[in-house]
């Protein structure tokens, strides 16, 4: 029976520390994030988010709330919330690549 590659003598250890290395990367990855902060600025609606895109402050000016026309405002806060989860997953994203690269391709997986 022939071995996909990978899986010959001295593969399948180095590719065990290939994935042990990834794991360890990704759960550092989560505490980084965690730390990195995400400034959104719609004008008068500012929020901040940290890397994993949990919202972490939202300022709305005074000025804008209009009891009149709540409906916009709510769209204001809406589009701040987008953008700032986006970018955090647009962060991840990013910061998971640079730890893939290095886990070797398993057929099947």
């Amino acid at each position: 029976m022939k071995l996909p590659k990978n899986f010959g003598p001295g593969g399948f250890g180095g590719m065990m520390k290939q994935m042990q290395d990834a794991m360890a990367k990704a759960q550092s990855l989560e505490q980084e994030l965690e730390a990195e902060r995400i400034g959104v600025d719609k004008g008068p609606i500012k929020a901040l988010f940290d890397g994993t895109g949990r919202l972490l402050k939202v300022q709305i000016a005074r000025e804008i709330v209009d009891p009149e026309d709540i409906e916009s405002l709510e769209d204001l806060v809406v589009s701040a919330v987008r953008d700032g989860f986006e970018q955090a997953t647009a962060l991840r994203d990013a910061r998971v690549q640079g730890i893939m690269p290095h886990v070797p391709d398993i057929p099947g997986l």
